[in-house]
Formats: structure tokens, C-alpha cells, sequence
């Protein structure tokens, strides 16, 4: 997991950025959390995408959220994760979505401010080779300190994607 705006102050993450991104093509899991504009998607994520200078955010704590990919790993283990898992959030949602991108990426959730459109990229997943690369804006640096129990399962799943699921009984 890359920090918040990580790609704005480590000069050797985009040096080696290649790296994490035949980590992931192998397998790995990488899930880059917000970053700024010097966050390049063309240049630093598996497929393309544009993060402009002026990128959405959404600030409202409380808007609501849709998830778009029910189905999908993420939202269903180690924890099922539902609407609920959204309550309770402070300060915001999310900041420096994507405002385009690549079809190989699938969007997660989507929300909005009052007034604004629904927006999805704040959480892009994709599969690059046998591995996971997920972009997510959402605002765990401020939820993970306010003990924001949905962040810490949704985290908790973000980070089992690459781990294999014990058997059924």
C-alpha cells in the first residue's frame, strides 16, 4: 500500500515504480491510496487514466454510497461489506478522484455531494496479470484514526485480495 500523496514526496516510488507494478503482474496486491496530480496514471498504474489538477472530490461525510460490483471479492470476504459499512465516516468521503479511465478498471463504489453527479472514480480495481491494483481516494487516513469500524473492515478486505480463501465446510 502506497501513502496518501506518496507519489507528490517520494522522488524513488515513481523512480521505481515499475517494480511495484510487476509485483502486482505476478501476482501482488498494490492499492495506491490518494495522491495529487504528480500521480500520473498513464505513467505509474498498470492502464490508463486522468487525475486532473482540479480532480473531484466528494466532502460531504455522510453522502450516499452505491456499491457497483456487489459481487466482487472486496465487498464479500474476509468481511461482508454493505452500505452500513459507509455510516459513521468523518470529515469526508473521498478527494482526487479519477475523472476518466481505462476499461480494464472497474469501478467500485460511486458517490456524490448534494447537487454533484455520482462520482466512481474514487475506487478503481483491476486485475494486472495475477495480481490486484486498486486505486482508492477514500479517506482512511481520517477514518482509520477516528476508529471508523467500516474502514477497518473495508481495509481488512482491500488488503485479503491477493489471499486465498479458507475452504468451505
Amino acid at each position: 500500500m502506497t501513502g496518501t500523496r506518496a507519489y507528490a514526496v517520494r522522488e524513488d516510488l515513481k523512480t521505481y515504480n515499475q517494480r511495484l507494478l510487476d509485483y502486482v503482474k505476478e501476482g501482488g496486491n498494490l492499492i495506491v491510496l490518494y495522491n495529487t496530480p504528480e500521480f500520473v496514471p498513464g505513467k505509474w498504474a498498470p492502464f490508463p487514466g486522468e487525475l486532473p489538477s482540479r480532480a473531484e472530490e466528494v466532502s460531504e461525510e455522510d453522502s450516499p454510497v452505491e456499491i457497483l460490483a456487489p459481487d466482487h471479492a472486496v465487498f464479500n470476504w474476509p468481511n461482508a461489506i454493505g452500505k452500513a459499512d459507509f455510516d459513521g465516516w468523518v470529515e469526508q468521503r473521498g478527494s482526487k478522484f479519477w475523472t476518466d479511465w481505462d476499461q480494464a478498471y472497474q469501478p467500485m463504489i460511486a458517490t456524490g455531494d448534494e447537487g454533484q453527479a455520482p462520482q466512481k472514480g474514487g475506487w478503481l480495481w483491476a486485475r494486472h496479470g495475477r495480481g490486484h491494483y486498486t486505486y482508492f481516494a477514500y479517506a482512511f487516513h481520517r477514518q482509520l484514526p477516528y476508529g471508523v469500524p467500516g474502514a477497518y473492515r473495508l481495509l481488512a478486505n482491500l488488503l485479503s485480495l491477493n489471499q486465498p480463501r479458507p475452504a468451505s465446510r
